[in-house]
């Protein structure tokens, strides 16, 4: 007979195809990032193999994310073993900023806004797409903006980009509070915050029958096997939504806000599930050098802080 958790795992599993390229990079950014980033392909298929995933369907997943440029592959004897490369863990270290946060950012009132009107139609298609994923909106056709952060390096980003000599970066403050209510509705529409908000909705109601059923487990039902698939399972589609998310300022957002409820959820569930996941990754993995590291200290700083055990 199979447990309460084993079919929400099921139901997980069928909701929505699932990408193996995708899937995979949410294991490594999870679970491997802050382990050395390196595992033994054998191991990936003992993790992946009892959610249904063939060996097959694993190998040709780390094969395209090797062409992709996330993953370099080193062979010893017969065995490969996949490493993320130095431009793939800049990008799990970006999208981490974003998923474990604990909370919305401060925020000073200042925006940065990037003016493209220097840049051809095709080099501002793509700079639209790549700020946007970055958490800036479109105020116009040609002037993106974004609430400043602290964190955020503009000159440096607009390097990565390779736009320092195309885009116009000012700073601008917001001294006029009359005009908060336009403001509010210029950013809803520019963010296209009904949209983020409906996928959060999506995830906290196939999330939410989760945190019902682990409250009323047992802790010996709780078993490491389990806790892994559930906890990469709420990462895979928790990533999925965040990753779209701006991140904007509680000020600028409407009021209840489902991403600050589907992150709340989040975080009650991964600190629940966490310390066996980990356990268990511990035990199924192989790298180069024999077992995994332990986490780093930054592991522990995800969603404001983790008990040292997970």
């Amino acid at each position: 007979m199979t447990h309460k958790l084993d079919d929400f795992i099921q139901y997980a599993l069928d909701a929505q195809p699932i990408s193996g390229t995708s899937l995979i990079i949410s294991l490594y950014g999870d679970a491997l990032s802050h382990r050395g980033g390196e595992i033994w392909l054998g191991s990936l298929s003992l993790l992946l193999e009892p959610m249904g995933f063939s060996d097959r369907f694993v190998r040709t997943s780390v094969f395209r994310l090797q062409k992709e440029g996330w993953l370099e592959v080193e062979k010893i004897g017969r065995r490969s073993y996949y490493r993320i490369t130095e431009r793939g863990m800049n990008q799990f270290r970006h999208a981490e900023s974003k998923i474990y946060l604990s909370e919305q950012p401060a925020w000073d009132g200042k925006w940065d806004l990037l003016l493209l009107e220097e840049s051809n139609k095709e080099e501002r298609s793509r700079l639209k797409k790549e700020l946007s994923w970055l958490g800036f909106g479109q105020l116009n056709g040609t002037l993106m903006a974004a609430p400043s952060s602290s964190q955020s390096d503009i000159p440096a980003l607009l390097g990565e980009l390779n736009a320092s000599d195309s885009v116009i970066y000012f700073r601008a403050d917001y001294p006029y509070p009359r005009s908060e209510q336009s403001l509010k509705e210029r950013v809803s529409a520019s963010w296209s915050l009904d949209q983020v908000a409906q996928h959060y909705h999506e995830f906290i109601i196939s999330f939410r029958p989760l945190m019902k059923l682990l409250q009323d487990c047992n802790t010996d039902e709780l078993t490491p096997e389990r806790c892994f698939q559930l906890r990469l399972l709420l990462i895979h589609f928790y990533r999925r939504v965040v990753l779209r998310d701006p991140l904007l300022p509680n000020v600028l957002l409407p009021a209840q806000w489902e991403g600050q409820i589907a992150r709340h959820l989040c975080i009650n569930i991964y600190q629940r599930i966490g310390p066996a996941a980990t356990r268990y990754i511990s035990e199924q993995c192989e790298t180069t050098i024999g077992k995994l590291p332990q986490p780093a200290a930054a592991y522990y700083r995800r969603f404001g802080g983790l008990r040292s055990g997970t």
